[in-house]
């Protein structure tokens, strides 16, 4: 499990798993001080995964953090373009927080369409989900976002919503799709190479 806070990470990992972050500083199997380390924003880090770490994660998650959960689109048109916005000044995706009686792909199919003005959008399986922190008002979120690839059927005029600090919303060739969440957020950093994995897949 991979742990974002703005542009660093944490990545819980057993022994025999690949590193997934670059140059990670090691951490010992503690969890106040895994999410006190990550909070610094000082760098990457690693930490082991023994038999009991997860559970132990999970509950100091509960114990210390408002759990949200979220679903988000990760749209391609059939010229080969994904769909990326501008928000606050970053590349990014769209997604938002999963409202009562919706549905993970309920959610991420509404969100991609207010944030972006898309519609006829086609659902696609879920291909991964990521896991962020932030503080709001005083208060630590642990972020749960689903993120569901998505097909629109033509090259629809993008209409950005300004009042969720989207300024742009734009198709971009993979390649500029690729990079541009490359120099984002470490979240949207994991996405592109999830997905640049599962494009070599297909």
């Amino acid at each position: 499990m991979i742990i974002h806070f703005q542009d660093t990470a944490i990545h819980f990992k057993n022994p025999e798993e690949p590193p997934l972050l670059s140059s990670p500083q090691p951490l010992p199997d503690d969890i106040e001080t895994c999410f006190q380390a990550l909070k610094s924003g000082s760098g990457n880090f690693q930490a082991p995964i023994h038999h009991d770490t997860l559970r132990r994660l999970l509950l100091y998650v509960r114990s210390n953090f408002i759990v949200v959960k979220a679903a988000g689109g990760i749209v391609s048109n059939p010229l080969g373009e994904r769909l990326l916005i501008l928000r606050n000044g970053r590349y990014d995706l769209p997604k938002g927080k999963v409202e009562a009686g919706e549905t993970l792909a309920q959610a991420a199919l509404r969100e991609t369409q207010e944030e972006t003005g898309i519609g006829s959008l086609s659902l696609g399986p879920l291909l991964l989900k990521t896991y962020h922190i932030y503080n709001l008002y005083g208060g630590w979120h642990f972020k749960q976002t689903s993120w569901f690839l998505m097909s629109h059927a033509g090259h629809s005029t993008l209409l950005p919503q300004a009042e969720e600090g989207i300024t742009q919303a734009l198709w971009a060739d993979n390649t500029t799709w690729l990079n541009n969440l490359m120099s984002s957020y470490s979240t949207m950093r994991q996405i592109a190479s999830a997905v640049a994995a599962h494009d070599k897949s297909v």
